[in-house]
This record gives C-alpha cells, sequence and structure tokens, in this order.
C-alpha cells in the first residue's frame, strides 16, 4: 500500500511542478516580454502552486494517518459556525461559476471534535460540490443534530456519481472525470473526508439526489466517538487496483 501510495503521489505531483516549469521556461526564453505574458505567466504559477500546496498537505494528512500520528485534538465546537464558515469561503469561488449556494442551518448545534479535521471535512465536500455542478447549478447545505447525533447534508445539481463507483470516490486519487485531471485535485479529499468522519466515530456516504446529482451525507456523534483509532487507514485500497 505505501509503495502505490509513493508511486501514485509522484505521479500527481508531477504534473503541476512540470505546469510551473514549463511556464517558467517559456517566459525566460526570450529578454523582453509584454506585461501581459509576465501576468499570464505568474498566474498560471500562482494556480499551479496552490495546487501542489494542497496535494502536499493532504498527502501529509494521509501520511501521519497511515502512521497512526494523527490525534485528534477534541474539545466542544460549533458545527454550525464550521459550516457557515467554509460556506461562506465557498461561495467566493462559487459565485464566479454563476453558482448559487444555500443553506438551511441548524443554530447552536454542538459537538466534541477535532475543529481542524472537521472544517478541512466539510471544506472538501463544499469544494467537491462546486467542482462538479455545472454553471448555473445550486449547491444545498443542510445541517440538523438530533441531540446525539449531528447530520450535515451536501447536494449539488452536477451529473451524479454511477452506483459501481460510489465507493471509489473514497478511495485515493480516484477521479472519475479524467479530462478535468490537470486543474482539479489529486482524488484525496473525499478519502480524507471518510476518514475524519470514522476517526470520529461518525460515517460518510454518497447517495444519488432526487433531482440527478450528488448528495453526501455526513453523521457524526455529538460526543466525537470513540477515542482509539479505527483499524482502516483513509482511502486504502487494501490491495485492489
Amino acid at each position: 500500500m505505501q509503495r502505490s501510495f509513493m508511486a501514485d503521489a509522484s505521479h500527481e505531483l508531477r504534473t503541476p511542478v512540470s505546469v510551473i516549469r514549463t511556464a517558467a521556461e517559456v517566459t525566460l526564453g526570450r529578454d523582453i516580454r509584454e506585461e501581459g505574458e509576465y501576468r499570464g505567466a505568474l498566474t498560471v504559477v500562482q494556480q499551479q502552486s496552490a495546487r501542489l500546496t494542497r496535494m502536499v498537505e493532504d498527502m501529509l494528512v494521509l501520511a501521519r494517518a497511515d502512521a497512526e500520528g494523527y490525534p485528534l485534538t477534541r474539545r466542544p465546537l460549533y458545527v454550525d459556525e464550521i459550516v457557515a464558515e467554509c460556506v461562506r469561503a465557498a461561495t467566493v469561488v462559487a459565485v464566479t461559476r454563476d453558482i448559487r449556494i444555500s443553506t438551511h442551518v441548524q443554530p447552536d448545534v454542538s459537538i466534541q471534535g477535532d475543529e481542524d479535521l472537521l472544517r478541512r471535512l466539510v471544506t472538501n465536500l463544499l469544494d467537491n460540490a462546486v467542482q462538479y455542478t455545472p454553471r448555473g447549478g445550486a449547491v444545498a447545505v443542510r445541517l440538523d443534530s438530533d441531540g446525539t447525533s449531528v447530520t450535515v447534508t451536501v447536494v449539488d445539481t452536477g451529473p451524479g456519481i454511477p452506483l459501481a463507483d460510489r465507493e471509489r470516490v473514497f478511495e485515493r486519487f480516484v477521479r472519475l472525470d479524467v479530462a478535468r485531471s490537470a486543474t482539479s485535485g489529486a482524488g484525496l479529499g473525499l478519502p480524507i473526508a471518510r476518514w475524519t468522519a470514522e476517526r470520529h466515530g461518525g460515517t460518510l456516504i454518497v447517495e444519488q439526489d432526487s433531482l440527478g446529482g450528488c448528495r453526501f451525507v455526513l453523521q457524526l456523534p455529538t460526543d466525537g466517538g470513540p477515542a482509539a483509532d479505527p483499524p482502516a487507514h483513509p482511502g486504502s485500497t487494501h490491495g485492489n487496483t
């Protein structure tokens, strides 16, 4: 599993590094260029550097999880505040694509959990929803609690996921839309999201929404789940290809 992870990671890192190097080499290939050409090259470098940074951070989380070196820092927190913050951040990208994000958030929903990991989880679900929702579409976020468990639902109006692939999307480096591989993430966001849910004693599944898009359903116990680490590692395929 470690050898496969290293091979996949090396492959994923190669693309943004290559794009950055090529943009720099082409731009520096002539002594003088127009300002617009420099700005264009720097924009490419900025975008690919941001992608590279996100990939490295995700890989670090997975590596620490594999080594059981990522202890949870549980403390009382409000899930509704985390969801609201993540929605505000996702809206910045969504508005550029004319995608509307609506929310129905129950107030004062508290839980024992790791704030950084839970924020990354919700961010990953929203990023995924916005990424695969076509221009002019919509994303709906809902938060409910019955006192013993918390449910966060993220629904999009994208193309949906075939039944046969609904577990595969939680495996590392899996991207169903290969055409987007040059600009999208490395296929690590959803594996990390499910691992985070399970580390908190919860679950994360994906279903087909009645309107045809995806419905990601996150359920967490309000007490933060068991203190012991779960046996499975995030996104492990356990020998599957």
